[in-house]
């Protein structure tokens, strides 16, 4: 009975979204929740989860759609599961899939940690319809990317975890949006994308040149930037295909034939 009572919470949960109501989103968060965005790093507590969902709704217009993709797994009072959020900005819309841990107290929320990055995404599709008007021309463009580069391979900001849209907008003191404009149109990619692009090579440059006996994963992968080993193999392999240990083995395989 109990599993079926969190079930429904979640469901629930999800419903409050789906009508873009933030004052019922938060509703289901006890007072001293914390709401983990593990892409960005960063939580928010108490009121501030009401702030953000209020944020994340003004940002689409609460064009946003979530569903639950497969029957969520609960252990205890502990809920996983996997969903797609489709936002909508007028004629364009865009869908992204998730992964969220979400831990129940009284069947109110105590936690609850999700596994892409919700923010930054919306902001940056809420802003694609500027494009056309930010008077950003080809050779601005070609500037700015060039600096951009620059600075990632000389200075390397994707090794802190902590790295946000605004920060290295800030290194290049430029405009939000001309960034969102360049990594879209000139890389076809996201932020987290186009860093965790940057933290995935960082990651395989360590892992070639390192003792692959003695090798610690999750320590490269750390130290590479990536901010949960969670979120580490979830990227190694959409980019690789197989998982990093098969990775390893297969390094190892090829040396010794």
């Amino acid at each position: 009975m109990y599993k079926k009572q969190l079930l429904q919470c979640v469901y629930n949960y999800f419903d409050a979204w789906n009508n873009a109501d933030a004052k019922a989103v938060a509703a289901f968060f006890t007072d001293d929740a914390v709401y983990i965005d593990t892409a960005l790093n960063k939580e928010y507590r108490g009121i501030e989860i009401e702030q953000y969902v209020a944020a994340t709704l003004s940002a689409t217009m609460g064009r946003i759609h979530f569903s639950i993709i497969e029957e969520p797994v609960i252990n205890g009072n502990i809920v996983f599961l996997q969903s797609s959020l489709k936002v909508s900005t007028g004629k364009d819309s865009q869908l992204l899939e998730s992964a969220e841990l979400i831990k129940f107290v009284d069947n109110r929320i105590v936690m609850i940690q999700t596994y892409y990055n919700l923010e930054d995404d919306i902001i940056s599709l809420a802003q694609d319809k500027k494009y056309a008007k930010s008077g950003l021309d080809q050779s601005q463009t070609n500037i700015i990317k060039n600096k951009l580069e620059a600075i990632m391979k000389n200075d390397e900001p994707f090794r802190d975890s902590a790295l946000k849209l605004q920060d290295l907008t800030d290194m290049l003191d430029i405009r939000r949006n001309h960034l969102s404009q360049i990594l879209n149109n000139e890389y076809q990619m996201k932020f987290f994308d186009f860093i965790n692009h940057y933290r995935l090579q960082a990651f395989l440059i360590s892992l070639h040149s390192c003792n692959l006996s003695e090798v610690n994963i999750t320590e490269l992968a750390y130290d590479a930037g990536f901010s949960s080993s969670s979120v580490f193999y979830k990227i190694f392999k959409r980019y690789q295909d197989i998982s990093p240990t098969q990775y390893i083995k297969t390094i190892i395989k090829t040396k010794q034939s």
